[in-house]
């Protein structure tokens, strides 16, 4: 554990490659470029993050994202389209070098992708179809993988239903 902070790490590195910092950060802006950020690094996915709240509130850091949030609203730091979303950047920003990696049967990305390997898939914990083949859509992928943790809507007004199917 690095500053109380853990995030993901990737599964299939072999198979996709993983996103740098440039992705996130507009390198154009100099208040970017003071960050001295190599923007060839890899980048973590803070989507899938355990954190000490205890530490969290040590180090003020919903006041540290915050921050960053309210700099890219008046001076657009980070671009909303180029980042895919406003929260990713800040968190990248704030947690730089100050994560520990947790196993990757934590977060096995990459389900929505065709190159997926799944001989790694014993012990995963959380399955994420990040990429263009969700498995409730068609074309989709590891729709099988989904369909056997799917849980149905209690209210019985969601269904699951297959792209082609007369159901």
């Amino acid at each position: 554990m690095y500053d109380g902070v853990y995030v993901d790490s990737l599964l299939f590195s072999e198979l996709v490659p993983q996103t740098t910092y440039m992705g996130f950060l507009d390198y154009r802006k100099q208040e970017v470029k003071d960050l001295a950020i190599n923007p060839n690094h890899c980048s973590f996915n803070p989507g899938v993050f355990v954190a000490e709240i205890k530490e969290w509130k040590k180090q003020k850091i919903t006041k540290q994202l915050e921050r960053w949030m309210e700099k890219n609203f008046r001076q657009n730091i980070y671009s909303s389209a180029m980042a895919g979303g406003v929260a990713t950047p800040p968190m990248l920003i704030v947690f730089h070098d100050k994560y520990t990696a947790l196993d990757p049967l934590w977060h096995v990305r990459h389900l929505g992708k065709i190159l997926t390997n799944l001989s790694n898939m014993a012990g995963a914990h959380l399955l994420h179809w990040n990429g263009p083949f969700k498995p409730w859509n068609d074309p989709a992928v590891h729709s099988d993988l989904w369909e056997r943790w799917f849980i149905p809507d209690p209210s019985g007004r969601f269904t699951l239903t297959r792209p082609g199917s007369d159901s």
